[in-house]
């Protein structure tokens, strides 16, 4: 008797949800196939490891709160397939961010990044809210057939005006894609000081309807491998129906002149609005250099062709940059750009035009 009974402990213990309130419960928890994390508080210098069962869901309950401690992190990592994870609508999950924040981002003190997600047959994260992330929030990696809706990223405690000075948020990108395919990212709210989206390498990536607030815009940044044609590739993408609102940036492709030789084809961006730029409306630029946000001398390098764009299409981009910022910079390389087609699209207010090279049916 006692053997049947024990039995059934155990068949229900693995039909039923699992809510988890304290850390040191969550690993037995990863055996249920709904987790619910409850008000839960992750200690410092520790990762929330969710390494789920197929199909399994995670419910973020209450405040999700995290110590503080200068490391590398990331804060959580989530792995599985055809996983939904998601946040009922009174959940946070809390960075810290201020207690970090000193305007140099990953230049400086150790800061931990947030999610580090690899998923794969459906998996969908949705209805998260984030506020004050130490560093960058979510990255994407290694991973296929994903879907992120309805998030709500807030760093904007960082802002420059809000933060006191020299402690503004700063590398907080929102959300980093590498290496992944078949990615959807929609319908969500960005307030940071970074890329709002930054493509690194990958294929078949879909982005659209997104509100982005000080952002450094959505962006593609290609060439962080020396010797990796495949890493440094990135082919089949769409932005649509978006807003940059008041960032560095509104499109912003960079091609890294110190790395290695890759590939950018076939990305569209259309019906993208931006507005009150501070730098640059549409800045596509064959001669990055990844340097310091402060004590950097930003000298011009000479573009580079290891990574041509092919095929870039520009359809109804439409909006306005401030008075000392440029509308649109176009630095190609030679030989470096090729197939380009841009229409309907106009920036207003800054500075002139700056381009090398022109698209068809555009006119710099």
């Amino acid at each position: 008797m006692r053997q049947i009974a024990f039995v059934i402990l155990i068949a229900i213990h693995f039909s039923a949800q699992c809510i988890v309130t304290k850390f040191e419960d969550v690993e037995e928890a990863l055996k249920c196939p709904q987790i619910i994390l409850d008000n839960l508080h992750v200690p410092a210098g520790l990762t929330l490891k969710l390494n789920l069962t197929d199909k399994a869901e995670v419910v973020f309950r209450g405040n999700i709160s995290f110590g503080f401690k200068h490391w590398d992190g990331p804060l959580v990592t989530i792995n599985g397939t055809g996983i939904i994870v998601r946040g009922e609508s009174n959940s946070v999950l809390d960075g810290l961010g201020q207690s970090y924040w000193d305007g140099q981002g990953g230049w400086s003190n150790s800061k931990p990044q947030f999610f580090t997600i690899q998923a794969f047959g459906g998996s969908i994260f949705r209805d998260i809210r984030i506020i004050n992330t130490p560093k960058d929030v979510v990255q994407i990696t290694n991973s296929d057939r994903v879907e992120f809706a309805n998030w709500f990223i807030d760093d904007s405690l960082g802002d420059p005006g809000i933060a006191p000075k020299g402690q503004e948020g700063h590398n907080t990108d929102a959300f980093d894609v590498w290496n992944s395919t078949n990615v959807v990212i929609r319908d969500s709210v960005v307030y940071n000081q970074d890329d709002c989206v930054a493509l690194r390498c990958g294929s078949n990536i879909s982005v659209s309807n997104l509100y982005c607030h000080g952002s450094h815009g959505l962006s593609i940044s290609v060439g962080f491998s020396n010797d990796s044609v495949a890493l440094n590739t990135i082919r089949n993408v769409s932005f649509s129906n978006s807003i940059l609102d008041g960032g560095r940036n509104g499109i912003h492709i960079k091609t890294h002149i110190d790395g290695g030789f890759g590939n950018i084809t076939g990305v569209i961006y259309s019906n993208i609005t931006i507005k009150d730029i501070q730098y640059n409306g549409i800045l596509i630029e064959q001669n990055y250099k990844n340097s310091p946000p402060k004590n950097a001398t930003f000298e011009a390098q000479e573009p580079r062709n290891n990574v041509p764009i092919r095929d870039l299409i520009l359809v109804d981009v439409t909006g306005s940059v401030t008075k000392n910022a440029i509308p649109i910079e176009i630095v190609c390389a030679d030989e470096g750009c090729f197939g380009w087609r841009w229409f309907g699209v106009k920036v207003e207010g800054g500075k002139n035009n700056n381009c090398n090279f022109e698209p068809h049916g555009f006119i710099c």
